[in-house]
């Protein structure tokens, strides 16, 4: 999966350097990668079990769903939500269908020109909390948070956008920050939370 990953978000990016200001939303960038990885995972399908929980909705017998998809629901606030997520290839049977933990999950910023800041670090932080989620409960996370700078941002504001790369880019077990600009893809590995944080 991480090299289906790696080449899907590989062509988001191109696509980004190459077209930047055909990208004038997140949504926009959140549907290239979005097609570009349903793609590259083909028929890939996980079998569901009709029991328990997903019973509810009607389900008689076990199912089979895509792995990949959007705006994918973590939690109990109005905003916990991922803008691209893989669901984890291994069920829960005691979350339904619409909760099933990720295996991979992708947030997206784009830092526009009349944005002081963008807020990627939230989404690295919630990337965070939510491998340390799923390794309370003897799960690996793949976390990635993309931040995608239009170059009028860098001329305007004066800032320097880091190229350098340091850590592991898609982690099988950790989160990572993606920045990438017209003419650089750079990443940084976080370190995972604690309990006590």
């Amino acid at each position: 999966m991480l090299e289906k990953l790696k080449s899907s978000i590989d062509k988001t990016v191109e696509q980004f350097q190459e077209h930047t200001l055909d990208f004038l939303s997140e949504r926009d960038i959140q549907a290239w990668l979005f097609v570009e990885l349903r793609n590259a995972t083909g028929n890939l399908h996980y079998p569901y079990d009709a029991t328990d929980v997903n019973k509810k909705f009607g389900f008689a017998k076990p199912f089979e769903i895509h792995p990949v998809t959007t705006e994918y629901y973590i939690g109990v606030g109005k905003r916990d939500r991922f803008d691209v997520a893989v669901l984890s290839n291994e069920p829960d049977s005691e979350l339904d269908i619409w909760r099933q933990p990720c295996q991979v999950a992708i947030e997206i910023k784009l830092w526009q020109p009349g944005y002081r800041d963008s807020g990627y670090l939230r989404d690295v932080k919630k990337l965070q909390q939510y491998q340390l989620c799923m390794n309370t409960k003897g799960r690996a996370f793949t976390g990635i948070a993309m931040l995608f700078v239009h170059p009028c941002v860098e001329k305007l504001t004066k800032s320097v956008i880091p190229v350098e790369s340091s850590g592991d880019d898609y982690p099988v077990n950790g989160v990572s920050l993606h920045r990438v600009t017209q003419g650089a893809h750079c990443w940084e590995q976080f370190p995972g939370l604690s309990t006590a944080e």
